[in-house]
């Protein structure tokens, strides 16, 4: 079921009329209240009867639509006085809401996504947000990474709350109550403010969480796309990015992306990055089905043109070695990818018209340096792109040929392709003959003629017409040549008159 199946369920007329939905920023004018109604009325009334957190997560289990949730906050007594001090604050039926609540988020049954969007609807809203993240960053601490049903709900509902400097959500409780704390002066002015605190407070609660290890692999890329640039403090989200940096390889080189955002947007310090990225990158990793995104943040490392020679020849060098081992799918790009790399930094085009080593084994490249001063990259020389001019892929043996050919000023295309698709074209090809209709019109969309011939494209040549006419030159006799025949049978092996063992003299003569 796609996910706007679900979410026509949490589009109520209760919640979606009056600006409900997410918005601009709420205005800060003052609320009159109507002449009929006593604000003080519903703080001095008595508590009705409520549901407790366990029946209201319940509750919020059954529920098919939001007008039930709504009918339900309706009938409670949400806001108070305090007997001491007269401040406005929650009533125990609300303090249940939200504990049941809670309950829902991090219990043991999965909600799926899109009902967690129209929950987000409600709970995610501003004020009752800001009664919740308090609660809900005591209970992250103490929630276990077994709980994987637990950390999935928490992590899409958040990832539905948005945060102020996106837009600012209308508030819940004018719905259900005239008075409310957040209608107080003090509050509207730090509203902004607060809402930024409970963003941030229950982000580094997750992030500083036992979180579940099958979802780290979608956090990763989501706190660091959607969550960093938006928390007042970015750094303190290092930590966390260093933790999945321990896991495995690819926790490794996501979390690098992460910090590399860190880098660069918001002036991080971490001398060794471009060491850690080049000890992750190994044949391994092209065998993962996540290596278009690999190779991907492999370019963003490296896009930079003020990036020393010395750690690109590096770069260069092992991507060239992991394509002897990497799978035809992988190969392409890392073809495309080294190419471009020589494009952006010309002094390493030294290692392209090297003509040294002679053998394997004096090439100078220290493979298995993890110190990319050590590396001797500059040194070597691309001699891996020769072996690959033979492979057996006619692709890859014609993009490997780019050492042979001189380089363009403009970098080309990277296209990945799955390996059903690199199936299926070789399939269409005829074996030994040219390639099929379709594939010239896929090469002719994507540019793969341009670059095999190296550079601009051959123009037609030009037909040649036979003169006839008057043009024709005249007095021409047609002299006719008879084409000698011999007419004798064939004689010898043929009418089995030579014996079986002369045969081979007969073919020697």
């Amino acid at each position: 079921m796609d996910e706007d199946d679900l979410d026509q369920y949490f589009d109520s007329k209760t919640a979606g009329n009056d600006e409900d939905q997410y918005s601009g920023e709420d205005s800060d004018e003052e609320e009159e209240y109507p002449d009929n109604i006593d604000p003080n009325y519903e703080l001095e009334r008595a508590e009705p009867e409520f549901k407790s957190s366990q029946e209201f997560s319940k509750f919020l289990h059954s529920c098919e639509y939001p007008e039930d949730i709504t009918k339900h906050l309706k009938s409670l007594k949400l806001f108070e006085k305090h007997p001491k001090t007269g401040d406005i604050c929650p009533t125990k039926s609300l303090k249940a809401v939200v504990s049941g609540f809670i309950a829902f988020l991090l219990g043991t049954k999965r909600v799926k996504r899109p009902v967690l969007k129209g929950i987000a609807k409600l709970f995610g809203r501003f004020d009752i947000f800001h009664l919740i993240a308090p609660e809900l960053v005591r209970a992250i601490n103490n929630l276990k990474s077994s709980r994987t049903s637990g950390w999935f709900n928490l992590f899409h509902f958040l990832s539905f709350v948005p945060h102020p400097t996106d837009r600012v959500t209308k508030s819940l409780f004018r719905l259900f109550c005239v008075r409310s704390p957040f209608n107080e002066k003090s509050m509207k002015r730090s509203k902004l403010t607060w809402i930024s605190v409970d963003y941030d407070s229950v982000w580094m609660a997750v992030m500083n969480g036992d979180v579940a290890e099958k979802l780290s692999l979608q956090l990763i890329p989501h706190v660091t796309k959607n969550v960093i640039s938006k928390l007042r403090a970015p750094f303190k989200s290092a930590d966390f990015f260093f933790k999945m940096f321990d896991k495995s390889d690819y926790h490794g080189i996501l979390s690098l992306a992460a910090i590399f955002r860190l880098i660069t947007e918001h002036n991080f310090e971490w001398p060794k990055f471009y060491d850690k990225v080049y000890s992750l990158t190994n044949p391994s990793l092209l065998y993962m089905s996540q290596k278009e995104s690999i190779l991907t943040l492999l370019d963003s490392f490296l896009s930079s043109t003020h990036i020393p020679t010395y750690i690109v020849a590096s770069f260069i060098k092992r991507l060239s070695r992991c394509l002897l081992l990497a799978p035809i799918d992988a190969q392409e790009p890392i073809l495309g990818l080294i190419r471009n790399l020589i494009i952006r930094h010309p002094n390493c085009s030294e290692l392209v018209h090297r003509e040294v080593p002679g053998t394997v084994y004096d090439d100078p490249f220290d493979n298995e340096e993890g110190d990319l001063h050590k590396t001797k990259a500059l040194e070597s020389s691309l001699w891996e792109m020769k072996i690959l001019q033979c492979h057996w892929n006619q692709n890859v043996r014609k993009r490997a040929h780019f050492i042979d050919k001189p380089l363009k000023m403009v970098e080309s295309f990277v296209r990945f392709r799955c390996p059903d698709e690199l199936f299926s074209v070789n399939m269409a090809k005829s074996f030994g003959g040219e390639d099929g209709d379709a594939e010239k019109y896929r090469r002719l969309q994507d540019g793969d003629d341009e670059e095999e011939q190296g550079g601009g494209r051959q123009e037609p040549e030009k037909k040649k017409f036979r003169k006839g006419g008057k043009y024709a030159p005249k007095h021409e006799e047609k002299i006719v040549r008879a084409v000698g025949t011999n007419s004798e049978p064939p004689k010898g092996i043929l009418e089995r008159r030579v014996p079986i063992g002369d045969v081979p003299e007969l073919w020697r003569i």
